[in-house]
């Protein structure tokens, strides 16, 4: 059952990307079902996205039946179709209350996991890992300019506080922490993304180890002012983090025009997967598939870059912990991956690492590398 969950549900809100506009659910397949679901979660607010995924979850549970998970998609499938976002919300509070499970779609409270036994366990290392921040209960969210210059300035940080009842921050390290973070223009959403961070260093303005949001990240079309409003949502496990800021400034003048969103979007995309792709096959000792990723000139042969005594033939093992695109162009792309690796010896390091992708004959190559931090750790 838990593999089932991870096939469909993780594949929401992973892939935002060039897309058909949807307003309701397309249950004609898999692959529809999918994307329909992403479409209509893209023009939700945090709280109402994380909903969604308990609602589906609910009626899968409640409403479909049979051994074969397949067979039970498809029933889901045929179920939704042609539903729109407050009709899934309207079955899953029926669902709810026929089977007396607290669960509305406004509350700010999560889905019991206790409702799908052992289906939704957590992993006692996360568990463990959680403890740090069990005292949490909201986020307080602050930002400041990147550089107080104007004409350098070219976005803001943003800074994620975990506090607790009383207001006091709370500490922790090592986790990491994964975030939704939704940006709104007079009510509506125009941009969705993910960020990761590992300590409470990051909610410290003083510190200046926030989440930089660049102005070029926004679509100048989709923005009716100079202002965007934020809500920023962390999974602590049993519970979400809520945190909302309003009225950031942006300076329109270095906003994107969006001419071509859906070439972008699949360059992007396949950068990404091209950078995961070439840290997994890494970990995995195929080095010939990750050569093969690569146009770097400092890897100018294979039996060099999988070299045992300086190349990637020393890593053991790899951990990619999140990745993100920073900086995109019509020739070049620049991906930010924080992962780890683990030596012959044992020894692990955690890396912050921009990897530089060119295109080349419709794929786009890693070309060069920028190491922005590496330091010793623990796997994660």
């Amino acid at each position: 059952m838990k593999k089932g969950f991870g096939l469909v549900l993780v594949l929401f809100f992973f892939f935002i990307s060039c897309k058909k506009e949807y307003t309701t659910v397309d249950g004609s397949s898999k692959d529809n079902f999918n994307k329909s679901i992403e479409s209509i979660s893209s023009k939700l607010t945090i709280l109402q996205q994380d909903k969604i995924q308990e609602a589906i979850k609910l009626i899968y549970k409640f409403r479909t039946e049979g051994t074969d998970e397949t067979k039970r998609w498809e029933q889901l499938y045929e179920l939704l179709n042609g539903k729109n976002a407050d009709q899934i919300f309207d079955i899953a509070e029926e669902v709810a209350k026929e089977n007396k499970i607290s669960w509305s779609s406004t509350s700010m409270n999560t889905l019991d996991s206790s409702v799908f036994d052992e289906e939704l366990k957590s992993m006692t290392l996360e568990e463990e890992k959680l403890k740090q921040i069990e005292a949490a209960t909201k986020i307080n969210l602050h930002f400041s300019p990147v550089s107080n210059n104007v004409e350098n300035n070219d976005g803001f940080y943003l800074y994620p506080e975990l506090v607790d009842e009383e207001g006091n921050s709370i500490t922790y390290d090592n986790l990491p922490l994964s975030l939704s973070i939704s940006f709104i223009n007079n009510g509506t959403v125009v941009y969705v993304t993910k960020k990761t961070i590992t300590s409470s260093e990051a909610g410290n303005p003083s510190l200046k180890k926030g989440i930089k949001i660049p102005y070029n990240m926004f679509d100048k079309n989709k923005l009716s002012d100079a202002r965007v409003d934020v809500e920023i949502k962390a999974n602590a496990g049993e519970k979400y983090l809520y945190g909302k800021l309003k009225a950031i400034p942006i300076d329109l003048s270095k906003t994107k025009e969006v001419t071509n969103s859906v070439e972008d979007e699949i360059n992007n995309q396949v950068s990404v997967d091209n950078v995961k792709s070439f840290i997994q096959y890494i970990g995995n000792k195929n080095y010939s598939k990750a050569y093969s990723l690569t146009k770097n000139p400092k890897w100018d042969t294979e039996e060099k870059f999988a070299s045992t005594s300086n190349g990637f033939g020393t890593v053991e093992a790899t951990n990619l912990l999140t990745t993100e695109v920073i900086n995109t162009s019509r020739d070049k792309i620049t991906i930010f991956a924080l992962y780890q690796i683990k030596d012959q010896n044992g020894k692990v390091k955690t890396l912050k690492q921009n990897f530089i992708l060119k295109k080349d004959k419709d794929n786009w190559f890693i070309t060069d590398t920028e190491t922005k931090e590496i330091k010793e750790d623990t796997w994660k």
